[in-house]
């Protein structure tokens, strides 16, 4: 019987090594990854039977990898354990929709998490259910995501007057002029999974767009969109590289440009 293997997806050094000492001690093989993100490539090249997945991450949390973690789970079967080191900060609307297989806690006894492991992996006994957060407690978590990840607007330029305006010229047929407001569908393919995204914006020095996701400056990112590639003559995939990502409701702003 092939060896069970555990991916360890925290951003703490610590405890993915506490983890992997465990996973050891069991005789599973293990993984790591310090992030989301890096957790998709690891479950994108490796057959993966059970993740240990941080909830509280920066920028691509364990909701947000979950939910792509579930769209893994129509072509194999992997278990998902939420590990969290804050009690009552847990968005309980979130687990419920997501239902990862268990949840615990980073205090949790050496012996019970052993235990826990072995019985998901085997199969044995049904998981046990995750604790249910409360409300005071999920709103405090949502204050808190949005003052520290809330960024000042880019204030707009001020528009001339009819009278001060010169006339623009025509753009050439095909290209998008620079100011346009645009609302293409469009994906980005370097990833683990496809993302979808919305193009807003569309210029020969870069694009802009809308994504339910953050991305990090200098990060290359491959777009589909051949409505795009063609107002820009372009033919295939778009390479831009992401300058700044900034917040907006409930999507992140994207801007881009042209690798």
């Amino acid at each position: 019987m092939a060896t069970k293997s555990i991916l360890i997806v925290d951003d703490a050094a610590e405890t993915r090594i506490f983890l992997k000492g465990i996973i050891n001690s069991l005789g599973f093989a293990h993984f790591e990854a310090k992030s989301g993100i890096d957790a998709l490539k690891i479950l994108n090249d490796h057959m993966i039977d059970l993740v240990i997945l941080d909830v509280l991450m920066p920028n691509f949390d364990g909701y947000q990898t979950l939910e792509f973690i579930n769209k893994l789970k129509q072509k194999q079967e992997i278990k998902v354990v939420f590990l969290t080191g804050k009690k009552g900060e847990l968005d309980q609307a979130k687990i419920d929709e997501l239902k990862p297989d268990d949840l615990i806690h980073k205090t949790v006894e050496i012996q019970v998490l052993k235990t826990k492991l072995k019985k998901l992996l085997d199969g044995s006994i049904p998981p046990t259910k995750p604790p249910i957060a409360t409300p005071a407690a999920t709103q405090t978590q949502a204050t808190a995501a949005t003052v520290s990840t809330q960024s000042p607007a880019t204030p707009k330029a001020a528009t001339p007057s009819p009278a001060q305006a010169a006339p623009k010229p025509a753009a050439p047929p095909g290209t998008a002029p620079a100011e346009s407001k645009l609302d293409l569908a469009a994906k980005i393919t370097n990833m683990p999974i496809e993302l979808d995204i919305k193009i807003i914006k569309l210029t020969q020095s870069g694009i802009t767009f809308s994504a339910k996701l953050q991305f990090k400056e200098g990060a290359q990112l491959s777009i589909d969109c051949q409505k795009a590639a063609a107002a820009l003559k372009k033919t295939g995939e778009l390479n831009v590289k992401v300058l700044k990502c900034v917040p907006e409701g409930d999507l992140y702003i994207v801007n881009t440009q042209h690798a």
